[in-house]
């Protein structure tokens, strides 16, 4: 049986983060993978599709330049010739990062891991045990358990589509949903989306979400909110969506994006007497699990804080600190931005509007019209918008940004969020001229004065 200092049950940001630094300081590392070395965000989700949106930003500021003097030709994505480019940046990737943490000490086993107890992991029926075991297996995309299941699509396999489909129709109306649906619809494809609630990106701005769907829509995209799908049929070479109310449409393309679950099944938790529910992995506030020498890192968890490539990284390194001796204290999460990659982008960071409206007497929101700002003028973004959230003190609470720009303005009103900076303190920091960061001190001045 080989025994390691610390055992990983995945590879990805949750994985790699801790086991690298830890191999650099010594420790003997060993990394579990069944799949791909690096896991879905290098692979199969934001790199990739991150890599697949530049064009499609770039079609919306050509658009918005071309009213006010940039003379174009008809500017367009070639698919195919965007996705051959996709596989020359993306597929290298997991080559070179096991090349990386090899080079570095850590040792690979490949193949599916499962517990035989608390204390021993058997991969390929060889048996492996560490002093410390860290969960790291993700999520992967749900399905709905509907009449044609099978049919349908999953994000995954979008982004790796060889010809973009002349239609699609999208399940659900979360973040995956809404951006890889701009970006079919940049693409030229006819997109359609069912979602089931009332309105998209739940968990969003309200407002500025439906200003995008009305965006999305002069762009040709169908939404059919408050309606479930009911079945997927095979109709010749096209498929047959049907939902609970009735409407019934053909399309070439059916992608379900209704979210996420974690990868608990088959690692033999029970086996190990590791506490999990339908959200993951229990753990407390040290990020270890019912067992003492069993840890969970990322999207695993069973948690509040958002299953993003930040967070995960975040617990790693972590785990790292902990493991290391360096500190023994609880977990302390920082303040999280969070984005929706559409056309526009809506990002936000700290106390929400909707929590915000719901405590009136502890916070204030203030919306800046950027439209009108010389800065937002000078791209002609005619939407461009911002709410700020402050508290009872008049710090800087929480922000929304509605804009192309947007993860970057959120950026760095995450920065003076988690910092606790005031105006006067923000006024010290000189940005480079003209930009959009430079500005950030007068919206906050704007918003306290309004």
């Amino acid at each position: 049986m080989e025994k390691f200092d610390v055992l990983f049950i995945g590879s990805g940001q949750a994985a790699w983060n801790a086991a690298l630094p830890l191999a650099m300081q010594g420790k003997k590392v060993g990394i579990i993978e069944e799949g791909t070395v690096a896991g879905v965000c290098t692979n199969f989700g934001c790199d990739a599709k991150g890599l697949l949106d530049g064009p499609v930003k770039l079609l919306a500021e050509i658009e918005q330049f071309d009213e006010i003097g940039l003379e174009t030709t008809d500017a367009r994505i070639n698919w195919e010739h965007l996705m051959a480019h996709k596989h020359a940046v993306i597929d290298p990737l997991s080559g070179q990062m096991q090349a990386m943490l090899e080079h570095s000490g850590i040792e690979f086993i490949f193949g599916h891991g499962e517990f035989r107890d608390s204390k021993t992991i058997v991969v390929e029926k060889k048996e492996y045990t560490a002093t410390k075991i860290v969960i790291a297996s993700g999520q992967r995309p749900a399905r709905l358990n509907v009449p044609g299941k099978e049919l349908m699509h999953d994000s995954t396999e979008f982004l790796d589509l060889p010809q973009m489909p002349e239609s699609i129709a999208f399940i659900g109306a979360g973040y995956v949903s809404m951006e890889l649906a701009s970006i079919a619809n940049a693409a030229g494809a006819d997109v359609s989306i069912i979602e089931f609630a009332p309105r998209a990106l739940n968990g969003f701005d309200a407002e500025y979400a439906n200003k995008l769907v009305e965006k999305m829509q002069s762009s040709g995209v169908t939404f059919y909110f408050g309606e479930g799908l009911s079945k997927v049929e095979k109709t010749g070479r096209q498929y047959t969506v049907t939902t609970n109310r009735g409407t019934e449409f053909t399309t070439d393309y059916v992608l379900d994006a209704t979210g996420r679950i974690p990868n608990v099944e088959n690692l033999g938790l029970d086996k190990a007497g590791i506490d999990y529910d339908r959200g993951g992995i229990s753990v407390n506030d040290h990020l270890q699990t019912s067992v003492e020498n069993i840890y969970a890192s990322g999207d695993i968890i069973s948690k509040k804080q958002p299953k993003l490539t930040p967070v995960a990284a975040f617990e790693a390194r972590y785990l790292t600190q902990l493991f290391l001796g360096v500190t023994d204290e609880a977990i302390n999460y920082p303040v999280v931005a969070t984005a929706a990659f559409t056309l526009p982008r809506i990002a936000q960071v700290g106390v929400t509007t909707d929590y915000a409206m719901e405590h009136p007497a502890e916070y204030q929101i203030k919306t800046i019209d950027l439209a009108n700002s010389w800065d937002y003028k000078a791209m002609n973004e005619k939407d461009a918008s911002m709410k700020l959230i402050f508290d009872k003190a008049g710090k800087l609470a929480g922000a929304v940004n509605y804009s192309n720009e947007a993860p970057e303005v959120i950026n760095g009103l995450t920065t003076i969020i988690e910092q606790g900076l005031t105006i006067q303190e923000l006024q010290r920091t000189l940005f480079a001229f003209p930009t959009l960061d430079y500005n950030l001190s007068f919206y906050l001045a704007q918003g306290l004065r309004s």
